[in-house]
């Protein structure tokens, strides 16, 4: 559990020039000469320097929920003796690397000692300073250090430990169900061959949901690896598609605005390959660009209780509100669609003599029902996670949507069975 310590010897009062910081390092130290001065008074005789850090914490346990340390590391400075009350700060900085550190505190502390029987992280002697990408401890003494994380006030999770895993359970099991449904309208899609326009755009929808829920199933168990470049891997194969959702969910609503708003006039050169585009390729722009920027890695969900959840995400919450608000415009722009179709099947039921009299029937209501579930309306429960209702729009997301891939096979393969004598408009409309 410890790499081999570094020994560094000073013959002087004066501090040696600095080593170069590798690429991989994630601790950079400043010890001022007066930390050897104490030690060496006016002898002229070496001073061993140790300087050792830790690859795992297990030895300083963290008691506190919630609280872990900055990329599991502890750095111990040692010269054979206790030095404190330094005037100038002994300087420790504590690079985050891939740490998610997003609505965290960080506070810089030591391992503390007390009768040579109980110790804990205490924080006395040490001065914080967070910087970009990077924490700085200064410290009138020598010691183990680490820098403690624990969620801000008002940034903690809202979901207990039994809730959490009751919810990943249900997603679980409808992501799984949803997998083998989505495999199966693609597999019934390539034995049918040609298709339509419609039925093309809503494999291309199976095909985005399937890669979102087979991410999802194999996140958190890539996540608990701990090798960064594949979880690095998972949160972009993860985000992008959700992405692909999301905009496929919006070339369905445009697609449905064509057959039944505009009408005529609707005909576009090489209308799929365009759609296929933008369905796939502005995602990926945005995944590469997010890429290249490190803004991808392993993130934590705490828990009310004690405990966090550790996945592969997104370790900027800026750019997750950013994610967020583009689901939100998504789902305004076919709430709108799906209103206005919906309108326009009303109308055409009281205009016609024919259809006033059936009334709005099963199949009808089915049809809209299955309008609203491909253009990812049920998906608008995530706008009501706030205040008490938080949790159980959670239930409903967690159980309806992890069930989407089983609805858009259901869809998939009504439009795929042969049309009857007489269907009504929003069946029409949604075909």
């Amino acid at each position: 559990m410890l790499p081999a310590p570094p020994s560094l010897v000073w013959k002087d009062r004066a501090v040696k020039p600095r080593a170069t910081l590798e690429e991989m390092d994630d601790i950079w130290l400043e010890i001022p000469t007066e930390a050897l001065r104490v030690f060496l008074g006016d002898t002229a005789e070496e001073v061993n320097l140790g300087v050792f850090w830790f690859e795992h914490h297990s030895m300083f346990p963290v008691e506190e929920n919630n609280t872990e340390l900055l990329n599991s590391r502890v750095v111990s400075v040692d010269v054979g003796e206790d030095i404190s009350g330094l005037s100038n700060y002994l300087k420790i900085t504590f690079l985050f690397q891939n740490a998610s550190v997003e609505n965290k505190s960080l506070v810089c502390v030591f391992w503390d000692v007390e009768n040579d029987t109980v110790a804990h992280w205490n924080s006395s002697g040490c001065v914080t300073e967070t910087k970009e990408n990077e924490t700085v401890c200064s410290c009138t003494h020598l010691s183990f250090f680490a820098v403690l994380m624990s969620p801000v006030s008002g940034s903690s999770a809202s979901l207990s430990s039994s809730s959490v895993w009751l919810l990943t359970l249900l997603s679980r099991v409808g992501c799984g169900i949803s997998l083998c449904f989505l495999c199966l309208a693609l597999l019934i899609h390539l034995r049918r061959g040609k298709s339509d326009d419609s039925l093309c755009i809503h494999i291309h929808l199976c095909v985005a949901l399937l890669c979102l829920n087979l991410t999802f199933l194999i996140n958190d168990s890539l996540a608990s690896l701990g090798v960064h470049g594949l979880c690095v891997a998972t949160a972009a194969a993860t985000h992008y598609s959700l992405l692909c959702t999301l905009t496929w969910f919006s070339l369905e609503g445009f697609h449905l605005y064509l057959l039944i708003i505009r009408v005529f006039n609707i005909h576009v050169n090489r209308y799929l390959l365009k759609l296929g585009l933008v369905g796939w390729g502005i995602p990926g722009i945005v995944v590469t660009i997010i890429v290249a920027c490190g803004k991808y890695g392993e993130y934590r969900i705490y828990q009310q209780d004690g405990g966090a959840i550790q996945m592969c995400w997104l370790t900027d919450s800026a750019l997750t509100m950013v994610s967020f608000s583009y689901f939100v415009l998504t789902f305004a722009v076919n709430m709108l669609c799906f209103g206005s179709v919906t309108v326009k099947v009303v109308r055409a039921h009281r205009q016609s003599p024919v259809l006033r009299e059936r009334g709005m029937n099963r199949g009808t209501v089915l049809s809209l029902l299955g309008l609203a579930w491909l253009l990812g309306v049920s998906w608008g429960v995530l706008l009501f996670q706030f205040g008490p209702l938080r949790e159980t729009a959670f239930y409903i997301f967690c159980t309806i949507n992890s069930l989407h891939g089983l609805f858009l096979f259901l869809r998939y393969w009504a439009l795929t069975r042969p049309e009857k004598a007489s269907i009504s408009m929003a069946t029409t409309a949604s075909s």
